[in-house]
């Protein structure tokens, strides 16, 4: 007698007897999650005179566990980040929809709003991952930021996630902000820092799989970054980008290596 299917156990359909058939109809369920998946991005960028922006999206198999989303909240504040769940693969996938709802920026109260901090926003994001109760310890890291577009008061807060690049002319500066993985401690304590930014500056917000791109860490900490990466940065904005995908084609890597890559750029004019 075979043994019982526990409730939570995913078990093949018996109308699967030919293997080949089977996976070939789950490679195409693969391609439609995809896109579906890619449908939740945003469709069209918030431009204005003063900012411009460029986006990399390269899922590491069909469907990607990075998401990320630009969005204006008001007429001053762009709220924008990057997300980047532990793994990758059709798990990953699915939890970047629930991340996708998951994240408020703004809240509604009769005639007026709130736009919140980025330290409020990750804290509310992190508590509904934890009553969620996720399994296989599902973990995320995430970048949030809101820029002021009056101002260019760049404010943001992270969640275990690689730091967003400031360049500068030729100077390349990683902007520092702490807090541990979404989803681990219910009570987790989530930086927040403030930066002004200038005409001509360039941001970069990615996942962490663009690291190996962009540069490493030395034994005492320090960030250096790598030739390749530093001699495309006073490129302008679509060049650059132009450029970036170019290395991410032209890596040499093992399947085992790869992951997925998001990269957000900003450029103040």
């Amino acid at each position: 007698m075979s043994a019982p299917v526990r409730q939570n156990e995913i078990e093949v359909p018996k109308n699967f007897t030919d293997a080949e058939a089977f996976a070939s109809t789950m490679f195409e369920q693969l391609k439609l999650a995809g896109q579906v998946q890619r449908d939740f991005l945003p469709k069209l960028l918030p431009e204005t005179e003063k900012i411009k922006w460029m986006v990399t999206f390269v899922p590491a198999e069909v469907v990607s566990g990075d998401i990320y989303d630009i969005a204006r909240l008001d007429e001053k504040h762009i709220g924008f980040y990057v997300a980047d769940v532990v793994g990758h693969g059709m798990p990953a996938a699915l939890l970047t929809i629930f991340l996708k709802h998951a994240i408020v920026t703004r809240q509604t109260l009769g005639n007026s709003y709130q736009i919140f901090q980025p330290q409020q926003v990750l804290q509310s994001l992190n508590s509904k991952i934890v009553e969620q109760g996720l399994s296989g310890s599902q973990f995320i890291s995430c970048c949030y930021c809101l820029l002021n577009i009056e101002t260019l008061k760049l404010t943001i807060s992270l969640a275990g996630h690689p730091y967003p690049i400031l360049i500068r002319a030729a100077d390349l500066q990683r902007l520092q902000s702490e807090g541990p993985l979404l989803g681990i401690f219910d009570n987790a304590v989530f930086e927040q820092k403030s930066f002004q930014l200038r005409p001509g500056d360039k941001l970069l917000v990615y996942s962490d799989g663009a690291e190996p791109l962009i540069g490493h860490l030395e034994q005492d900490d320090r960030f250096i970054f790598k030739q390749e990466f530093s001699s495309i940065t006073n490129e302008p904005l679509e060049k650059l980008n132009e450029r970036f995908n170019c290395l991410i084609q032209n890596r040499n890597i093992s399947a085992a290596e790869v992951d997925d890559i998001t990269a957000v750029w900003l450029e103040i004019k």
